[in-house]
């Protein structure tokens, strides 16, 4: 993924007033721009030639044609710059198995009473297009590591065979009890040291913390208080630096 913007729900801090600091950059940290700064650079002392935030999904092979395709997705290690990237080795939290194909319905769309109405509005993944299988992920927010149940990512194809994606959307759900208990890293501006539930609207973790937020953004699912993420990406075509049907990668897509 060469973007990935968060879109639902958003990121607010109390500083000199309740600040909505997803797209706005405050005292020079958003969400999103931290993001992308992570994606496309390696701001690691010293450096290690990989850039710091890496999304890959990989199918095996792609065919446009079929219904399914063979599926993998998760964190890889991709070499900086950007521009010139190659990817390896992904990471152990990671959706595998079959993505369902279509070329006429949409494959993924946001659960309307999950939306706020935030400005710029999640957009769905039109055909023709990919829909990932549904699985946990721990979705790296440029260095906050956040769990995600009845994950699904999906995206639209441009051209056959795809070069590109477009229209990507990535969706799960956060507990409210798991988003207590991961504290975000000193080193964020704004937010360091807080717990995530305390960045998101409705949040209200052990402690003496609360968001500032006046509306909330807490969703029920299964009966289970938390937030529905979604966020949208691009993701172009890229070169592989491993083989994937070497053993022990394969067989992730066993049933």
């Amino acid at each position: 993924m060469n973007d990935l913007d968060l879109r639902d729900p958003h990121v607010f801090v109390n500083f000199i007033g309740c600040r909505d600091v997803t797209d706005t950059p405050v005292v020079g940290f958003s969400v999103n721009g931290e993001l992308q700064t992570s994606i496309q650079t390696d701001g690691d002392t010293p450096a290690d030639g990989l850039l710091d935030l890496s999304n890959l999904f990989l199918f095996q092979p792609l065919d446009q044609s079929a219904t399914t395709n063979p599926f993998d997705s998760g964190g890889a290690a991709c070499t900086a710059p950007l521009a010139s990237t190659a990817c390896s080795s992904f990471a152990s939290s990671r959706l595998t198995g079959d993505a369902t194909l279509s070329s006429s319905a949409p494959c993924l769309e946001p659960l309307a009473a999950a939306l706020h109405g935030y400005v710029p509005g999640v957009i769905n993944t039109t055909a023709p297009c990919f829909g990932s299988p549904v699985g946990t992920i721990s979705l790296d927010l440029g260095g906050i590591a956040v769990p995600l149940q009845d994950a699904q990512i999906a995206a639209t194809f441009v051209g056959n065979p795809a070069s590109n994606t477009v229209n990507g959307l990535m969706k799960g759900f956060l507990r409210e009890s798991d988003a207590d208990t991961v504290i975000i890293p000193a080193t964020f501006p704004l937010i360091g040291g807080l717990p995530l539930s305390e960045i998101l609207p409705g949040g209200d973790p052990p402690g003496p913390g609360v968001n500032c937020a006046a509306h909330s953004d807490i969703d029920l699912h299964n009966d289970v208080r938390g937030w529905w993420f979604y966020l949208n990406f691009t993701a172009p075509k890229v070169p592989l630096d491993f083989d994937p049907f070497a053993s022990g990668f394969a067989h992730g897509f066993e049933d």
